[in-house]
């Protein structure tokens, strides 16, 4: 009788514990089937932030050859609705495209020229930092704007190109 015993004991255990294995398949599968894929709003976000800067550099661009040779422009910046929400002025290099000092502060004010909103993404800090090789070419600078998880593009002030959103 005590033998019978256990191993109704050892029967009842290995069914507990194949339930619990069961069960814990089941919640993974489920999990992984049901799982939807967060968004990740702080890129885009910076996305968006990116095409603003693109098109105020080509706008700056074409106010220039309005106005040319000026070497200061006033973009007015707009909200979704058409009004006006902000005025800053810019710099214009001699091709026409935005510029600053050729230093991180120059670059962080062509962002804020530009953009006209603080360096910052859902709370974030966004980098501005300066880069050159001008043993190469007199013209090889740039400016790179990043969140700190690696998410950049780049400005090149001589040529007016913006790059894309690279990881």
């Amino acid at each position: 009788m005590n033998n019978n015993k256990k191993d109704s004991d050892t029967t009842k255990n290995v069914i507990k514990a194949s339930i619990a294995v069961v069960f814990a398949l089941a919640l993974g599968v489920s999990i992984n089937f049901f799982h939807i894929d967060e968004k990740d709003t702080t890129t885009e976000v910076f996305a968006d932030q990116l095409e603003t800067f693109k098109r105020h550099v080509i706008s700056s661009h074409w106010q220039w050859r309005v106005r040319q040779p000026a070497t200061m422009i006033m973009l007015i910046h707009y909200d979704d609705s058409g009004n006006e929400v902000n005025r800053k002025p810019v710099r214009i290099n001699h091709n026409g495209w935005p510029t600053a000092d050729l230093s991180d502060v120059g670059c962080e004010t062509i962002w804020s020229s530009l953009v006209a909103t603080p360096l910052r993404v859902d709370g974030f800090k966004i980098h501005a930092r300066y880069y050159a090789e001008l043993n190469v070419n007199e013209d090889n600078y740039w400016c790179r704007y990043s969140l700190s998880k690696g998410t950049y593009f780049d400005y090149y002030p001589a040529s007016g190109s913006v790059t894309v959103l690279e990881n």
